[in-house]
């Protein structure tokens, strides 16, 4: 009886793990994504769903990304110029741009 009890609180604890590994995904995403925006808006609802299409390999660089480009615009007012970017960004950028385009 103790060991089915025992398998079963760690069949629990991994599946808790693996639903909550993408929501902290989502949170970063969603929080770089809202940068400068008002929670009002539909952007709450479009960084949601564009965390949705983010590929898990371009993620990290898409959200550090987001993050230039807002801080591009918060200190200079101008917008990011992604040619110079690094190329894994370049290629983050263009995952966010492609997510946005899907979820308009």
């Amino acid at each position: 009886m103790k060991v089915s009890s025992a398998v079963l609180k760690g069949a629990t604890i991994a599946a808790a793990l693996l639903v909550l590994s993408p929501a902290a995904w989502a949170d970063d995403f969603t929080d770089a994504c809202m940068l400068g925006s008002d929670p009002a808006t539909d952007m709450p609802k479009t960084c949601a769903c564009m965390s949705t299409k983010i590929a898990p390999n371009v993620r990290a660089d898409a959200i550090e990304a987001l993050r230039r480009s807002y801080k591009a615009m918060s200190d200079t007012g101008t917008l990011l110029d992604p040619n110079q970017l690094p190329p894994n960004l370049m290629r983050g950028l263009q995952a966010v741009v492609i997510a946005q385009a899907d979820c308009m």
